[in-house]
């Protein structure tokens, strides 16, 4: 599902999967449909990262089906989020110039972005050469420029040149591609993928708010995101990977339980009795606050990772304000904690549920209504911003790649996103060898190269090809032919010669048989009587024909074929546009046609003919 005013979102957490159809009304407004949560059955993912496809795919499918049952229609595509283990962050600038007469429209921002994109996931592979491929998962504009002048919108606007300044963030493909294997596992397609901090930020921390310096913390299972705002922009991604778990793996330690009954526990810490039942079968009841003070050393250390993330991040300063959503973010004393480590007024740490959304249409008893179910509407939001604006994903020879999504995508656009050479695709001939034969120049053409093969779709395409998503793209490059290469050896056999019955001189030095001629050599032969021998006759064999309107001689020529004519004229067969014509004497003829005494030769490209210079 995937209309223009309904989205199915999935948020697919290290403890828990939420799914939610939405709908939008009200311009920008966010009115829940029907919603499901479904906590995995064992521990099948780690820090945000899935370690068991299947079971998670399970309980993707499971969502799924609860939500289509509710809504009796059929759910195929989906938005979704990955956590930011392995996070990368880049922050490019570019710049591009325009017509001074045309307003700046969405086209000239798309094309903008998508050009900064690259620029930064090329940047970020070049400081990481030799690792894993990273795949871009969502960015921020920090600010755009109109002739080198920072302005907050572009469109509607005229002058010279039009820039940009981005913040990338880029997660390995691994990781994204578990995420697809498991959508694909449960028949989905996705639509829009983000990161999790950039889809919360999204929607807890509106556009007209971030002129102040905050910071949004989501603290989940398996990692704590985090993002920056600042001067009107969102400013930095970050995240540490402790969160929940660690707490939960505490309670383990601590009350002798497995990791289900610690996770039962750590969600009744609100309470002021807890009952649970130890892996010895025995029953037990304790006050919260014991089991508070013994998992306080490790919240303390993951208090202290956060903080020291979130000032890292924010440029060796506490923000002003920090949001704190994610499930582990309502653990007792956790936002006053850091709020203490931050050195902030304990009100300036604050979790926030679903009812702190001001474009989120209230909904009564939320069963999700606290802040583990934040991150979901903003998967949401996002994609109701990015609809048709998102990744496409191509496969280049046999290898898949993202490509930001834009207008009129071309093969071009594909090469750009891998770092392709370019100039694997133009062809080269060999090099041809030039000599002088007895005074004569003489001229050896080297082999023609292959051009390079460009496949889309199992059909023969060019650079210019419109691609589009799930395109497969075959790339062959260029096979550059040898250069022409020749031995006395060769030479004397060709002409009918044989070393014992001439005088041979390379440059006026004696030469072996096996000498390969060079470029400029000059190369006599002579028979034992001075004489210069040619064909053992002392006479050449030659024919003249006429090329595209001029006589040509060829000499020293045996049995000359059509091909031979290339070998006395300054022409390149590579140079034109479309299908070289051959013609003799008015009609079609291949290569390997015999040539006679006063033959007219026609080439030409298509309906230009190529005169002989």
């Amino acid at each position: 599902m995937g209309s223009n005013n309904l989205i199915f979102a999935l948020d697919v957490g290290t403890r828990s999967i939420i799914g939610v159809v939405a709908e939008q009304i009200d311009g920008d407004k966010l009115k829940i449909k029907a919603q499901c949560m479904l906590e995995h059955e064992c521990r099948s993912m780690y820090d945000g990262q899935i370690h068991d496809i299947p079971k998670v795919a399970s309980g993707v499918s499971e969502v799924k089906l609860k939500l289509e049952k509710k809504l009796k229609c059929k759910l195929d595509k989906v938005a979704i989020a990955a956590a930011g283990r392995s996070l990368k962050t880049k922050r490019c600038q570019v710049g591009m110039d325009i017509d001074e007469n045309i307003e700046v429209d969405s086209t000239h921002i798309h094309g903008l972005e998508m050009t900064a994109l690259q620029t930064a996931h090329q940047q970020l592979m070049a400081e990481l050469s030799g690792a894993d491929n990273f795949y871009c998962v969502g960015y921020s504009v920090v600010c755009y420029y109109l002739n080198n002048f920072p302005i907050s919108n572009l469109i509607g606007h005229r002058g010279k040149n039009i820039g940009i300044e981005v913040l990338a963030t880029f997660l390995p493909d691994s990781v994204i591609n578990s995420l697809y294997a498991v959508l694909h596992r449960a028949e989905l397609e996705p639509i829009n993928l983000t990161l999790e901090p950039i889809a919360a930020i999204d929607i807890v921390i509106p556009e007209e708010i971030r002129m102040l310096n905050l910071a949004l913390v989501d603290i989940g299972a398996g990692t704590s995101d985090i993002a920056i705002t600042s001067d009107g922009s969102i400013t930095a991604y970050g995240m540490v990977p402790v969160a929940g778990d660690e707490i939960t793996e505490a309670i383990v330690d601590a009350c002798l339980v497995d990791f289900n009954t610690a996770e039962n526990i750590k969600r009744q810490l609100t309470k002021k009795k807890i009952t649970y039942t130890d892996i010895l079968g025995i029953e037990t009841t304790v006050s919260s606050q014991s089991i508070i003070d013994m998992i306080d050393p490790i919240l303390s250390q993951l208090i202290d990772k956060i903080a020291r993330e979130i000032i890292s991040l924010n440029g060796n300063k506490s923000p002003k304000t920090v949001f704190c959503i994610g499930g582990g973010s309502q653990i007792p004393k956790l936002n006053e904690m850091l709020a203490e480590r931050l050195q902030l007024p304990p009100v300036r740490v604050a979790v926030r549920g679903r009812d702190m959304l001001n474009n989120v249409v209230k909904i009564k008893k939320d069963p999700i209504s606290g802040p583990d179910g934040v991150t979901v509407l903003g998967i949401a939001n996002i994609a109701f911003k990015k609809i048709g604006y998102d990744f496409i994903s191509i496969t280049i020879n046999n290898k898949d790649y993202s490509l930001l999504n834009a207008k009129d995508l071309t093969v071009a656009h594909a090469l750009g996103l891998i770092s392709y050479n370019p100039r694997n695709l133009i062809v080269h001939n060999g090099k041809d060898l030039t000599f002088k034969l007895n005074g004569q120049s003489k001229t050896l053409y080297g082999e023609l190269g292959q051009p390079a093969q460009i496949i889309v779709n199992e059909q023969p395409a060019t650079m210019q090809t419109i691609i589009k998503n799930g395109d497969v793209i075959d790339i062959t490059s260029a096979i550059p032919g040898k250069d022409a290469r020749l031995t006395l050896a060769e030479l004397l056999s060709s002409r009918g010669c044989k070393m014992n019955q001439c005088n041979v001189t390379v440059n006026g030095l004696h030469a072996e048989p096996d000498y390969v001629i060079n470029c400029g050599d000059e190369i006599k032969i002579v028979n034992q009587d001075q004489q210069i021998l040619i064909n053992n006759t002392g006479k050449e064999q030659w024919i003249t024909v006429v090329f595209n309107g001029e006589k040509i001689t060829l000499v020293d020529v045996k049995e000359p074929v059509f091909v031979d004519i290339f070998n006395f004229v300054d022409f390149n067969l590579t140079g034109g546009q479309g299908v070289v014509t051959l013609k003799c004497n008015g009609e079609p003829v291949e290569y390997t046609q015999p040539l006679n005494q006063g033959d007219v030769i026609e080439v030409y490209w298509q309906d230009t003919k190529i005169v002989n210079e």
